[in-house]
């Protein structure tokens, strides 16, 4: 039943601990993190498209180029879409994927909104809950994982993932629930405002890890790539995060108005 389950659980504990000394321990070196970050996470895209395609062009040189636009999501939001705009055409004009186009441009906006969060003045800016965001997604995959693997039952949606199950689905919903208590324990988040906020976290990131099963599945792959033991690649491990960041930026932009 849980073969994979320490392969999986030294993976999450180094993902864990290299969030805690980037966030907490040196916040100089988040940022630039995240922007190597998501040169990977475009780098696993178009070795994705490569799997049935050739590209041709340095896909590294391509990923840099990409992230550009995330400069600019800081001062100018308008500006962000006009280039990421530019950005689908640029990429739909190379490989002749409009499908490609969009996931470049689904990544990059999610990574956008990732930044502006760390500069927001919000209850849901800044490096503190940055780091219980992440914590928050992770307890809704490991919750979800657990549900599912135990219970068992009805899937959700079996012919884009045949593993998810609606008890994992609530599994993971609970899990962020009781996060969220303790977190309250703390007198952190006291507000009621912010139960919805967490279920709509772990809601969110379950979506997200629907579009990626459905992504891979188009592209043929059972993983995007192998560089985590355990988990695949990073978009596999990440896809929660990337749709749940969406989800916590309209919360910013509410609270900001």
């Amino acid at each position: 039943m849980f073969e994979d389950l320490k392969l999986r659980a030294i993976s999450a504990s180094i993902l864990v601990s290299i969030l805690f000394l980037f966030a907490l321990v040196i916040p100089i070196l988040l940022v630039p993190s995240i922007y190597m970050l998501n040169i990977l996470f475009l780098r696993e895209l178009f070795d994705l498209y490569s799997f049935k395609n050739k590209l041709p062009f340095n896909k590294i040189i391509l990923a840099t180029i990409c992230i550009i636009p995330l400069y600019f999501l800081q001062t100018d939001l308008a500006l962000t879409f006009f280039f990421n705009f530019f950005l689908f055409f640029l990429v739909l004009y190379l490989s002749r994927s409009m499908g490609l186009g969009v996931l470049v441009v689904y990544v990059n906006l999610s990574i956008s909104c990732l930044l502006s969060l760390l500069a927001s003045p919000t209850e849901v800016g800044g490096v503190s809950f940055f780091v219980v965001f992440v914590l928050a997604v992770a307890v809704a995959d490991i919750g979800g994982y657990f549900g599912g693997r135990i219970i068992g039952g009805p899937k959700v949606l079996e012919k884009v993932s045949p593993g998810k199950t609606w008890a994992g689905i609530i599994a993971g919903w609970i899990s962020v629930f009781l996060f969220y208590q303790i977190l309250r324990y703390f007198e952190l988040f006291l507000s009621d405002f912010f139960i919805f906020v967490f279920l709509g976290i772990a809601l969110s990131s379950q979506v997200g890890d629907f579009i990626e099963s459905f992504m891979k599945r188009n592209f043929g792959v059972k993983d995007t790539s192998h560089i985590i033991p355990g988990h695949g690649g990073l978009l596999d491990r990440f896809d929660g995060l990337i749709f749940a960041s969406f989800f916590v930026k309209i919360v910013d932009f509410y609270l900001l108005t």
